[in-house]
């Protein structure tokens, strides 16, 4: 996506937005309700035209050959709308027709292979649960084998074991060089499985980088496990020039975190305050940060 806006009326749901999704690569597009991630999916699969800027899947114009962009994209939403009166098989088979699929039966009993599928390729999807509904969508947007895939919330809703057999399989489909795009809430699914990540705010990119890169932005912050008294501990932080929070302990110590800017010189400082006044430290350690506490930060700085 190159400088794309879209309008509706005279609200902006998307304003001048761009990012890139490579070969092999899964981009988490994060964003609060109404940030427009839903329209920047549905511009890239070639169902909305931009007012304004370019997009290209597999280097084709979203504005001049939408019809070849959607042979190139398989959507997944997160509440599928399936032909419930059709068998699985005989629904699979269908879709890889209108895709000019040349063996469509076949390619059928591939997906539902490797989607564990194959005991119900007979089954009416009306009789289907949530998770195998979620696994039909996918199915079907790869029916035709893409090099693009966007995935809206394709775990909303899913039980925790079959939201990680989806994410697993999500992973296998990056190893056939696909560019997945997937939109989500959820910070630690996008945490687990993404790349990269694209925040969006009231239609504007906030940020962008490698999920690593986004969990390290920031001040560094570090927990100090101890033994001895926590009263003499903090002081002797303080007396550091650090501010000492609350901390959880492991294996029975007691344990502070504080933040820093210059973690050379501040954590040797506190190493030798808690020693000068009769701590015993057990470890020293850089706290990592989540993918959703960084979004959160990055979020609050958009709204101050």
């Amino acid at each position: 996506m190159r400088g794309v806006t879209r309008r509706f009326g005279r609200f902006a749901a998307l304003d001048d937005v761009s990012f890139d999704v490579r070969p092999g690569e899964i981009v988490a597009l994060l964003g609060p309700n109404g940030a427009g991630k839903t329209t920047a999916s549905r511009i890239i699969a070639g169902i909305l035209a931009p007012t304004s800027g370019e997009a290209l899947v597999d280097g084709v114009s979203v504005r001049e050959q939408p019809t070849r962009v959607r042979a190139r994209c398989g959507f997944v939403t997160d509440t599928p709308s399936l032909y419930e009166r059709m068998p699985l098989r005989d629904y699979l088979a269908f879709f890889g027709r209108l895709y000019d699929v040349r063996s469509p039966v076949a390619r059928a009993a591939e997906l539902a292979e490797q989607l564990g599928l194959t005991a119900v390729v007979r089954q009416k999807l009306g009789t289907f649960s949530r998770g195998m509904r979620q696994k039909v969508a996918i199915a079907r947007a790869l029916v035709h084998d893409p090099p693009v895939l966007l995935l809206d919330e394709p775990a909303s809703a899913l039980d925790p074991e079959m939201a990680q057999t989806l994410r697993s399989f999500i992973v296998s489909l990056r190893a056939r060089e696909r560019s997945i795009l997937l939109t989500t809430h959820d910070l630690d699914e996008a945490q687990r499985i993404s790349d990269r990540v694209v925040v969006l705010y009231k239609g504007r990119v906030l940020r962008t980088g490698a999920t690593s890169e986004i969990r390290a932005t920031g001040r560094p912050t570090f927990v100090v496990s101890f033994t001895g008294d926590t009263s003499r501990a903090r002081d002797a932080l303080r007396g550091t020039g650090v501010t000492p929070e609350p901390a959880s302990g492991e294996n029975g110590y007691s344990a502070l975190r504080f933040a820093t800017d210059d973690p050379a010189a501040t954590n040797a400082a506190v190493l030798r305050a808690l020693i000068g006044a009769g701590v015993d430290v057990v470890t020293l350690t850089a706290e990592e940060r989540s993918l959703e506490d960084a979004y959160l930060q990055i979020v609050r700085g958009a709204t101050t």
